[in-house]
């Protein structure tokens, strides 16, 4: 009886081994050529990669090629996965994540090191990274936003009472342990940001802002002002392999182009001088399928997707007739916003902000527990007369010069406040760059603007009106918060939604926190955003995804 036990003991294992050694058909190796330079525009030049102070899009694009966490996401299907670590463990008894990092990982050779060849990576660099991101920076949102309330020691780290964080325990030189405070759902998607890439302290010291040293597959070269391109080539010593194990990554460069028009970008594509066209209108795309229509799946492809970003109109709070909520109602009453988005995308369907902040793909029901703004002249003019000013104000507000959906709209909604409520509207079109310094200086009164969020949570866009990092000073730039929003309720919301131990609870919280925040309305929701891109049919291993998440160590030429 013993014998036949162990016998069918002993089949059993070796069918299960048999299975899970056997490649299914999505496990298949398909072969992936090496070399290749991809080649893309950004709508804005990247002066600053260094991981803690990068905010804008276009740097998080680049820096994630550059630089590399403890985690990842996943492009294919944004879960969170290793990347320098190797290895996660969680208790659930004392809420401590252990991390266990590779060996063999090492920083891009620069001068800065001995020899000016790059070392390997050791915990030690893990937690100068992350007291870095707890240091009082001017830039620096990943305390507020992820770090604060969460790691035990980061809040007396941040405020200058302790040598160091002493939730951020190293076990050895491989090894560390970081204790929450209490479980959070979402601390491992929100580390799996670029800003908590792993740096050296020796790059910190020798170039502080323009840092541009990490473990990632791609290494920066000098800007090339002369043809206004960014160059990064491939890191021939990177760590990280598919898998199937093959070294990646399979591309010899990346070269980044700045600030051509989305026609001059769809042609380039189609020409097969552009290796891939982002953020597209549906109206481009339309156009692009009807003038190239024999070109598609043979040799450009069109991919499209839900995307995580709300466009808005921001007030600046500080001037005088913003400060006024009931103008501020008025002028989310006065819009109408169906025109608007016909004008941006030529259609109007599931876009339309008439909800909250957030993008309604995040929750089912949040359209139900979230009360927006929708077109009502009779509430615009009821409450312009609220607002008791001695005469009807005037307004400038900021576009900036490559945002062509926000060109494409700004004479409308001038129209349409000088015929609804008698308010004359100022355009400035100006350099992306200029709008972002006027808006974190609040020296603008309405910009255009965007918020994009890098997981999938209510807070990913509720997070930019979080006010306890605004400077007072009015010299000093605030950044996301560039509103100067300022509520104590909103706060504490926030703050018990990111201390929550579930995502349900966690969700209530931010729900509760977005409602005040449209009572209050310190913006103008416009619309949601949705995403086209056209990409050479040569190009594999790019999947497109709801947070325009790039990670081109895995993209080859077939």
């Amino acid at each position: 009886m013993f014998v036949q036990k162990k016998f069918f003991e002993i089949f059993f294992l070796l069918v299960f081994a048999f299975i899970a050694c056997s490649p299914d058909k999505n496990s298949i190796e398909i072969k992936k050529n090496y070399g290749g330079t991809f080649k893309y525009c950004e709508s804005s030049r990247v002066e600053i990669i260094h991981p803690p102070l990068i905010s804008n899009p276009s740097a998080k694009r680049i820096a994630s090629q550059v630089f590399e966490g403890l985690v990842k996401l996943d492009p294919e299907n944004l879960k969170v996965k290793p990347c320098i670590a190797k290895e996660i463990l969680f208790n659930q008894e004392n809420f401590t994540y252990t991390f266990k990092i590779k060996k063999g990982v090492f920083f891009h050779d620069d001068p800065c090191f001995e020899n000016g060849i790059g070392r390997e990576v050791n915990i030690d660099d893990v937690i100068f990274t992350f007291e870095q991101l707890c240091t009082n920076q001017s830039i620096n949102t990943s305390y507020y936003n992820v770090l604060k309330d969460v790691v035990n020691g980061a809040d007396s780290y941040f405020k200058n009472e302790k040598p160091n964080i002493s939730g951020i325990k190293k076990i050895n030189n491989y090894q560390l342990e970081i204790k929450l405070n209490k479980p959070n759902s979402s601390f491992l998607k929100k580390i799996a940001s670029v800003n908590f890439g792993i740096i050296a302290k020796e790059a910190a010291m020798a170039y502080g802002p323009k840092n541009k040293i990490g473990t990632g597959p791609f290494i920066p070269q000098t800007f090339d002002s002369y043809n206004d391109q960014y160059i990064l080539v491939k890191n021939e010593k990177y760590h990280g392999l598919d898998q199937f194990g093959n070294q990646l990554p399979f591309l010899d460069s990346i070269k980044i182009v700045f600030e051509l028009g989305i026609k001059q970008q769809m042609n380039a594509v189609v020409k097969g001088e552009l290796s891939t066209a982002l953020n597209l209108s549906a109206r481009a795309v339309k156009r692009i399928l009807k003038e190239h229509k024999e070109l598609f799946d043979e040799k450009i492809k069109l991919q499209n997707s839900t995307f995580l970003s709300t466009c808005f109109i921001e007030f600046n709070l500080n001037t005088p007739k913003l400060k006024n909520k009931n103008f501020r109602k008025s002028l989310n009453f006065g819009i109408n916003k169906s025109i608007l988005t016909k004008i941006a995308f030529g259609e109007t369907n599931g876009k339309i902000g008439k909800h909250g902040i957030t993008h309604p793909s995040i929750l089912n029901d949040r359209a139900a527990k979230i009360s927006g703004y929708s077109y009502n002249l009779d509430s615009a003019k009821a409450y312009l007369s609220k607002a008791n000013f001695d005469k009807t104000p005037t307004l400038e507000i900021e576009i900036g010069e490559n945002d062509f959906k926000a060109q494409g709209i700004s004479e409308e909604l001038q129209i349409q406040l000088e015929q609804n409520l008698g308010i004359q509207l100022k355009i400035n079109i100006v350099p992306e760059r200029y709008k972002l310094e006027k808006t974190r200086y609040a020296r603008s009164e309405l910009a255009i603007s965007y918020v994009i969020s890098e997981y999938e949570s209510p807070e990913g866009f509720l997070n930019m009106f979080y006010s306890k990092g605004i400077p007072n000073d009015l010299d000093m730039p605030s950044y996301p918060n560039t509103t100067r929003f300022k509520n104590k309720s909103f706060d504490k919301m926030m703050d018990r939604g990111r201390r929550s131990e579930n995502d349900e609870n966690a969700k209530r919280s931010f729900i509760s926190a977005e409602r005040l925040l449209m009572e209050e309305a310190p913006i103008i929701v416009l619309w949601y955003e949705e995403v086209n891109r056209l990409v050479n049919s040569k190009v594999e291993g790019f999947p497109l995804n709801k947070l325009l998440y790039i990670d081109l160590s895995e993209v080859y030429f077939k």
